[in-house]
C-alpha cells in the first residue's frame, strides 16, 4: 500500500485521534490541577479558586476581548472609518 492510499484510507481516522487527545487534555489537564489543588488545600480553596477565575473570566477577560475585537473592527474591517474622522 503507497503513502496516498493509506492517507487516504486512515488519514481522516488519524487527524482525528489526535484532534480528540488535543481537545481531552485541553479539558484534562486543568481538571487535574484543580482536583490536586483540591485534595492539597480544601475543598474550601478549591473552590475559591473557581469562583475566582470563572468572576475573572466573566467580568475581566470579557470586557478586554470585546474591547479588543471593537478596535479590530474599528480599524481593520471598517473600510470606511478614516473618511469618518
Amino acid at each position: 500500500m503507497d503513502f496516498d492510499l493509506f492517507m487516504e484510507r486512515y488519514g481522516y481516522k488519524i487527524l482525528l485521534g489526535i484532534m480528540a487527545v488535543v481537545i481531552i487534555g485541553l479539558f484534562a489537564i486543568p481538571a487535574l490541577g484543580i482536583a490536586r489543588l483540591i485534595k492539597t488545600y480544601g475543598l474550601e480553596v478549591g473552590l475559591m479558586f473557581i469562583i475566582v477565575a470563572a468572576a475573572y473570566g466573566f467580568i475581566v477577560w470579557r470586557k478586554s476581548s470585546e474591547a479588543y475585537a471593537k478596535a479590530h473592527g474599528k480599524y481593520f474591517y471598517d473600510d470606511k472609518w478614516y473618511k469618518r474622522r
